[in-house]
């Protein structure tokens, strides 16, 4: 089902004819085949898209003269893009800033106002906004200066703006490694950390002698977690891909801290797929280590994949579970 912003801007088809379109950070998977008089080249962060550019920023070409940004979920992520496509420019090109009316999109226009000129509301329907400017060449960005640090024990990990707890140890992620900690676990081998983001647990399972295999969906959180890695001198393979799809052979240990949003909507579809899927990658006797919301209903869903299931810690927000 099309995206209420990206049927918004299908409503545009007349404004679009003729044009160079560039979507960046895309939401939605048909903004890939719209049918428009329009030449649309896709950029996200987020492989599930099927875009034609994945990564943390897009290339903007020199015949591009439009600039479409669906709403990211933080304002940090919103600055960066827009100070990072202000970079990428060598003349003035116009921009659609488009998102949903009670997403924020009114908080937001302060931070598109300092880098457009005249904002400009187009179009006000299926509860979403469209807001037209033209954006301004600025100062060249790297993705390396908006880094933030993670100390993580005697560690350090990196953090971007969009990558999940962004310049911040998560409460989940501490109490994962506090249960791991304080168990027996297997002797280091083959480990699967998805859902990476900015690589907290890769990092702390490579210091232990661990074999990383660390997999997310956004470009962003892939290039954190190498970073990470990097930061620390330690060794891990980092992939993108929609869970375990880029992951090869069996392994010993599977960690994660799944998420539960999937772009703006609150789903448990992403983790029920991880725990049916988890066993075909586990060899016999492996186990999988899993830090959710307490409220969440993953202890039924990891009885039905699993011979055995314990709670290994828990606080009055999160539960930490240990399958085998």
């Amino acid at each position: 089902m099309m995206e209420n912003t990206t049927q918004l801007l299908v409503r545009q088809d007349e404004a679009l004819a003729g044009r160079q379109v560039l979507v960046v950070e895309a939401n939605d998977p048909a903004l890939t085949g719209l049918n428009i008089d329009a030449q649309i080249h896709v950029h996200a962060d987020d492989f599930t898209i099927g875009a034609h550019q994945w990564s943390p920023l897009p290339s903007v070409a020199d015949e591009v003269d439009l600039l479409v940004l669906p709403l990211p979920k933080s304002i940090d992520r919103l600055r960066f893009l827009l100070n990072g496509l202000a970079g990428a420019l060598g003349k003035p090109v116009e921009l659609w800033l488009i998102g949903p009316a009670k997403g924020g999109i009114r908080g937001a226009l302060k931070h598109l106002e300092a880098h457009v000129d005249e904002v400009e509301l187009v179009d006000s329907a299926r509860h979403c906004k469209l807001y037209r400017g033209m954006l301004q060449p600025g100062a060249s960005q790297t993705l390396e200066a908006w880094g933030q640090s993670i100390a993580v024990g005697e560690l350090t990990a990196v953090s971007y703006p969009g990558v999940f707890s962004h310049g911040r140890l998560d409460e989940g992620s501490q109490l994962l490694l506090d249960a791991m900690a304080g168990h027996r676990l297997p002797s280091p081998g083959k480990v699967i950390d998805m859902g990476c983001g900015a690589g907290v647990l890769s990092i702390s399972l490579a210091r232990q002698g661990w074999q990383v295999q660390a997999v997310d969906v956004s470009a962003t959180a892939v290039a954190a977690c190498q970073a990470s890695l990097e930061k620390n001198d330690l060794q891990g393979r980092v992939m993108g891909g929609d869970l375990f799809s880029p992951v090869s052979g069996r392994v010993d240990m599977i960690v994660t801290n799944p998420p539960f949003h999937d772009r703006r909507q609150r789903t448990t579809d992403i983790t029920r797929r991880l725990i049916a899927d988890a066993p075909r990658h586990l060899r016999e006797g492996g186990e999988i280590w899993l830090v959710a919301n307490r409220e969440l209903p993953y202890a039924q869903w990891l009885d039905d994949a699993f011979g055995h299931v314990q709670v290994a810690a828990e606080t009055n927000r999160f539960r930490v579970y240990r399958a085998v």
